[in-house]
């Protein structure tokens, strides 16, 4: 079964996550090797990469085409980038960035299709998606 995976790119190592927590946002590598990883790194500008999900929902998934045909799962997807950026907050030092690039397991050489660039306080969720090869740039 293919997978999204979410690969986030920060200045600072973020802790990995307690399996065992209850967290929304769990940090880590689910599927990723240092390969896939470096990767990635190609595509971003940010030291440290990692994965992060959802603990209830999975990937975080959201964009029009898929708001038509799965709505809940749009606004799953949309609720997850909130809390996302609610984490990012705590450990974003004011003036920082990260930078999120979303594909296909096994699709992380290919170059983003989708970049867009949003402020963490400031954004409309109903402007922004996230999909397979887009990269969104987050800034505090």
């Amino acid at each position: 079964m293919m997978s999204i995976v979410n690969y986030l790119g920060c200045n600072f190592l973020l802790p990995a996550s307690d399996p065992e927590s209850d967290n929304e946002i769990i940090v880590g590598d689910f599927f990723s090797d240092d390969e896939m990883r470096a990767e990635v790194h190609k595509h971003l500008s940010a030291k440290y990469i990692c994965e992060v999900t959802s603990s209830q929902h999975g990937s975080i998934w959201f964009n029009k085409y898929y708001k038509q045909d799965y709505p809940k799962g749009h606004e799953e997807g949309q609720q997850i980038f909130k809390s996302l950026c609610a984490f990012l907050d705590q450990h974003l030092a004011s003036g920082d960035y990260c930078e999120l690039y979303t594909c296909w397991v096994g699709d992380e050489s290919e170059e983003p299709e989708y970049k867009d660039c949003i402020n963490l306080h400031d954004f409309d969720i109903d402007k922004i998606e996230v999909l397979e090869k887009s990269l969104l740039v987050i800034n505090k």
